[in-house]
């Protein structure tokens, strides 16, 4: 049995069940396919038959062996690189074995830890097993899962693929680092419920609490802290602080052996500082009486569970006199249910919803406070919390107002500690990419001197995407934030796209045509188009856009971009009002000897809504030669309109334009000529035709150069002459012959040749009344000049062909006679 037979888990646990039977005594083969089956029990089959069962095998008995001892110390942690010689199995990634008690966050905070290194993960698999142990810690019994055992215990065993290090000292040093990671886990979860309790402790405290604080704002903080401990806020850590004094002032003084949780390990503040040195807008924020809360960022990431900034809420002690002696601060994240709460449901932020409210002076049912009550609700929740309401008034005012303005604007805030700045930018979401969003980065981390940055961007039903920027920033006294400066850097990054489109179009329509053409096309272009073209490229696009909106056909570009290869070619499709369709347009791409390498649609707008999609396909040989793109330029674009719009067929035929860059009209002539080999029963087909045409382009030039010697009437000057030339090819064509050793390809070939000298008349060079080519061929043929001509033999046969219709008139005599027809052949 192997991945290609294997249809189910069932059968993949069957084969695995018979491998372990096969090598291992019975009873220990039992318990190590029952282990396999809780440890892939939610691994994708796919997973499981991607890889070699022999390496699935060895990699579940060296899982197995590292799950033989834990001591309740222990936390076995094995980072290596599975070697076939020595190990039995191999993985072409390095390898993670990990045991420990199970509890939350493990995952997520490995995950942080490799992250951060910027190493590739390809693989997880988790499995938590109920196992009973004896007291050394030897692996007595593995439970089921389903059924719980008073003397067993559940513990996590984790196995990661990351990228491969070979370094010894790398996978020692990665070993250390996911130890250190799983220990302040072991601390966070274990610190947990006593964090949770202080919560308590400081609610029933709240009672007593004599500083300016009235009954109602001290039942909303017991709310509060009720809230915060209902699966609101992920603890991660507590600490204490005192403020004393001495000679020199007012010290803020950690309580010893406060710490809690990751604080107890991961602590890098000091353990005092003067008040004095703090800014002065701290200063205020931490001594004021009539304030409960103090809420902030963490200046370290988390490296638990999430790998944001954590949130610090700060529970300011009072003594006696009302007076601010102390914080008791928490650390921690907000759990994803606080996000999907509205704010007027939560205890603190309703109060502040609303304010906001009562004081924008809008009735709360028409179209203002509807917007407002909106623009609250989704607003960043952390920001919510540390925001004064008379700020969030301000700029929610604001972004009512530039909501639907397509306007971009930033709204700036410095914390309290002066540690955080933090930006809410608004973008019209068509101009919004990635690229935007990383120049504005970089515009904050150089203007505000800033140490590290994250964001978090929303999109809603608005015109506008709202990204918020997290800034990490020294602390300095009265910080001015700059942000018209940054404001107008800001537009301009923005605006630079647009502002070249103006520019491009004003350099190749002229001044007036340019501004026309901006104005009704400068919206239309998609962020990602923005982010693959230039504005001149767009420039040379909206030719064609304008052609196929206003007459309501197709268009295309042909054209090489600079930085590529020469074997690599791009070829532009502008179409109207809907997406092509793909299955249509593949086909005459292989037919014509391309091979598609990728594919990128844009639709693009004009004011009036009207669409025009774009389909940019990169394309290659499939000989791998390099193309010239000047001299195939007219005539693949020619042949491709002409396929499309059904004036030429879509056959193997069509790959003579890359191999000799054949007009679709000269390819159409000799696809005349293989369709009149059909009729006289030719035995060899159509595709053979082709491949034969295609082999031996140089032979395929000579018959075109012949017909045109003998029919083009802007050559033909005297009969002699014709005759002589036609002579010349005929010896020059039987001579590139002898090269050719395939004999079925010698009798195509020799057979086009004949069909052309037993050639009477053509119209392939009549226009029709327009000054046109005629829509089809037509080919009078002299039969008894024609080797193996089947019978009966008339004394003329017209042979009529288009992509729509063919066939052929014969005659028996000079004068038609209402055109004898022989169907028997």
């Amino acid at each position: 049995m192997n991945a290609l037979t294997i249809a189910s888990k069932e059968q993949f646990f069957q084969q695995l069940d018979e491998a372990f039977a096969e090598k291992i005594a019975k009873t220990e083969a039992k318990k190590i396919s029952e282990f396999a089956k809780q440890h892939y029990a939610h691994i994708p089959l796919e997973e499981l038959i991607s890889r070699r069962f022999s390496d699935t095998y060895g990699a579940i008995l060296a899982a197995w062996q590292f799950l033989q001892k834990r001591s309740a110390e222990e936390t076995p942690v094995s980072v290596f690189n599975p070697d076939l010689e020595s190990d039995g199995w191999q993985s072409t990634h390095t390898v993670i074995f990990i045991l420990h008690p199970n509890m939350p966050f493990l995952i997520d905070s490995l995950r942080i830890a490799i992250n951060q290194r910027e190493i590739g993960t390809h693989s997880i698999q988790h499995s938590i097993l109920q196992v009973e142990r004896d007291t050394q810690g030897k692996l007595k019994k593995l439970h089921p899962p389903k059924k719980k055992s008073a003397n067993a215990s559940y513990e996590a065993f984790i196995v990661l693929e990351i990228d491969r290090h070979s370094s010894p000292e790398d996978l020692r040093s990665l070993e250390e680092v996911l130890q250190t990671i799983l220990h302040e886990v072991r601390i966070a979860v274990s610190d947990f419920p006593i964090v949770t309790e202080k919560v308590n402790e400081i609610s029933r405290e709240l009672d007593n609490t004599t500083a300016g604080i009235d009954e109602e704002e001290k039942e909303e903080a017991k709310a509060f802290l009720a809230w915060l401990v209902k699966d609101h806020f992920t603890f991660l850590g507590y600490d204490e602080y005192d403020f004393a004094k001495d000679k020199n002032g007012l010290v803020v003084r950690r309580v010893e052996n406060s710490e809690l949780g990751i604080l107890r390990v991961n602590n890098e503040r000091p353990d005092r500082v003067r008040l004095n040195e703090l800014p002065q807008r701290t200063r205020h924020e931490m001594t004021r009486t009539d304030d409960i809360f103090i809420f902030a960022k963490s200046a370290q990431r988390s490296r638990v569970h999430r790998p944001a900034y954590p949130d610090y809420i700060a529970v300011k002690k009072f003594n006696s006199k009302g007076e601010v002696v102390g914080e008791r601060r928490f650390l921690g994240l907000y759990t994803s249910r606080v996000y999907n709460e509205r704010p007027d449901e939560i205890p603190l932020l309703r109060r502040k919803f609303q304010t906001v409210m009562r004081r924008s002076g809008f009735l709360r049912d028409d179209y203002a406070g509807k917007e407002l009550d909106q623009i609250l609700t989704v607003y960043p929740r952390d920001e919510l919390f540390q925001i004064e309401p008379g700020e969030l008034l301000s700029i929610a005012k604001s972004i009512l107002y530039i909501q639907e303005r397509r306007r971009i604007e930033l709204f700036m805030r410095e914390d309290v500690y002066g540690q955080f700045v933090t930006c809410l930018a608004f973008f019209p979401r068509d101009i919004y990419n990635t690229e935007l969003r990383l120049k504005v980065e970089q515009e904050l981390l150089e203007t505000l001197g800033a140490e590290d940055i994250e964001f978090v961007t929303h999109f809603s039903e608005s015109v506008l995407a709202r990204v918020q920027f997290t800034i990490r920033v020294p602390q300095v006294e009265n910080r001015q934030l700059p942000i018209s400066e940054i404001r107008d850097k800001v537009i301009g990054l923005a605006q630079s796209w647009r502002d070249g489109l103006l520019e491009a179009l004003t350099e190749a329509y002229g001044e007036e045509q340019g501004n026309e053409m901006f104005r009704v096309y400068s919206g239309g272009f998609p962020a990602s188009y923005k982010d693959m073209f230039s504005p001149r490229r767009a420039a040379i696009d909206l030719e064609h856009i304008s052609g196929a909106a206003g007459e309501k056909h197709l268009t295309m570009s042909f054209y090489r971009a600079l930085e590529e290869d020469e074997s690599t070619l791009h070829f532009k499709l502008f179409y109207p009002d809907e997406p092509l369709p793909l299955s249509d347009v593949m086909p005459i791409f292989d037919n014509l000897g391309f091979r598609v390498i990728g594919e990128h649609p844009f639709e693009v707008s004009d004011r009036k809504g009207q669409t025009v999609w774009i389909h940019d396909f990169t394309l290659q040989a499939h000989s791998g030669k390099v193309v010239d793109i000047h001299r195939i330029r007219p005539i693949f674009e020619d042949l491709f309109r002409r396929v499309w719009y059904g004036d030429a067929e879509n056959d193997a035929f069509n790959r003579l334009l890359l191999s000799s860059y054949m007009s679709w009209r000269e390819i159409a002539l000799l696809r005349t000529y293989a369709r009149y080999m059909r009729q006289i029963r030719f035995s060899n087909s159509q595709t053979f035709i082709s491949n034969t045409l295609v082999n031996h382009v140089d032979l395929t030039r000579l018959l075109l150069e012949f017909f045109e010697v003998r029919f083009n009437p802007e050559r033909y000057q005297s009969e002699g002459k014709s005759a002589a030339a036609q002579q010349k090819l005929e010896i020059e064509f039987n001579a590139g012959l002898d090269e050719v050793e395939n004999l079925s390809e010698d009798r195509v070939l020799r057979l086009f040749l004949e069909l052309m000298q037993a050639t009477l008349r053509t119209n392939y060079y009549q226009p029709d009344g327009e000054g046109h080519t005629k829509p089809y061929i037509s080919v009078k043929f002299d039969p008894s000049c024609i080797p193996d001509m089947p019978l009966p033999m008339p004394m003329f046969e017209i042979f009529v062909y288009s992509p729509r219709v063919e066939g052929v008139h014969l005659r028996g005599g000079k004068v038609a006679r209402g055109g004898l027809r022989w169907s028997d052949r």
